[in-house]
């Protein structure tokens, strides 16, 4: 990857999900710093939620992330909910989602080979979830509501928020300087959440965001970039890590 080299690239993903990227880009030749702007946390769910949780009296679970598996059962064991094999079917968006599910030694049923929300909610409604099924999605506080839209008038649908997204209380200081005085060369954004918390950082400190270069996961992301007058430096085509890290190399290809 000598394309990244001497590349200053900073990070504002959440730290659990920073090692992927480090890992890629190590020996790339490039500076990666890290400031996370988002943190991920389990949720408080309540007493209605621990009774849907207990029953689980639904034909499929839908997962839309690997925090969606984790925290979901995280809070099985913590309420000391057992469901051994008998598990709802279950239906992922993404192949490392299928693997956070594996992990917890179960397998997906429906695994949808894209990372966007509304291609994966037409693929539910009109390729895996038959009309009136009983359907449970699990997700975290910030996710939309394109799955429940999507089959609301198709199916039952029932929305469990298993994670919290909250932003880092940290003012960073040697970021805002690297920014203020330009001296990086692309901000790697891998949610909305994750910018917006970067952008009201500058904006507290008084730096235009006109000229942010910003380097976007997917389209979602980039909605949300564009929202702010900012045009993305690049949008990744495949919306994860290594979508982004192709599209960072192709970029410095072209305009090198």
């Amino acid at each position: 990857m000598s394309e990244l080299k001497n590349k200053i690239i900073i990070s504002t993903q959440p730290n659990e999900s920073f090692t992927e990227l480090n890992n890629k880009l190590l020996n790339s030749g490039a500076f990666l710093f890290h400031y996370p702007m988002i943190e991920v946390e389990q949720a408080s769910i309540t007493e209605n939620e621990k009774e849907i949780l207990k029953k689980l009296d639904f034909d499929w679970l839908v997962f839309t992330s690997k925090n969606g598996v984790k925290y979901f059962f995280n809070i099985l064991k913590d309420l000391n909910i057992t469901h051994k094999t008998n598990l709802p079917k279950i239906a992922v968006i993404g192949k490392k989602t299928a693997i956070a599910v594996e992990n917890f030694s179960y397998k997906a049923t429906f695994i949808s080979e894209s990372n966007l929300s509304e291609t994966f909610a037409n693929e539910l409604k009109n390729k895996v979830i038959s009309k009136n099924q009983k359907v449970l999605v699990l997700l975290g506080n910030l996710a939309n509501k394109k799955i429940e839209n999507s089959l609301k008038d198709y199916a039952y649908v029932v929305r469990v928020n298993c994670y919290n997204t909250i932003p880092i209380k940290n003012d960073y200081p040697d970021l805002i300087q690297k920014i203020s005085s330009n001296k990086y060369d692309l901000i790697l954004f891998s949610s909305s959440s994750c910018f917006i918390n970067l952008a009201e950082l500058l904006i507290r400190n008084n730096i235009n965001l006109k000229n942010l270069k910003a380097a976007s996961i997917g389209k979602a992301t980039s909605e949300t970039i564009l929202k702010y007058n900012i045009k993305p430096v690049l949008t990744a085509t495949e919306s994860n890590i290594n979508g982004l890290i192709n599209e960072i190399k192709n970029y410095y290809k072209l305009k090198n």
